[in-house]
């Protein structure tokens, strides 16, 4: 059975679980572009809305902030360990964090 797709705030969480380093939005908008890249709200405002409000509720926390190549600041975020017992509420598919 395939799994089923995840609200994105969800998928997020579950991205940052499965990521062994920190991330930022930059790296979510090119590896979840196959599961929600034909949605509309799949862009890199979402994306760091997503990223803030997980962060505000103490489930990622920034790990680091840099200039990039445009001289745009890129922060980035790793999971902490209440964002990983929250992931004890996903659908049962969801659960496992390779």
């Amino acid at each position: 059975m395939a799994k089923e797709v995840l609200p994105m705030r969800f998928r997020v969480l579950h991205y940052a679980a499965q990521k062994k380093d920190s991330f930022s939005y930059h790296d979510i908008l090119k590896d979840l572009k196959d599961e929600y890249g034909g949605e509309g709200q799949f862009n890199k405002g979402m994306a760091q809305l997503h990223l803030d409000s997980l962060r505000a509720v103490g489930m990622l926390e920034i790990a680091d902030a840099e200039l990039d190549a445009n001289n745009e600041l890129v922060i980035k975020y790793k999971i902490t360990d209440y964002g990983m017992d929250r992931l004890k509420y996903l659908p049962d598919a969801w659960k496992k964090i390779s």
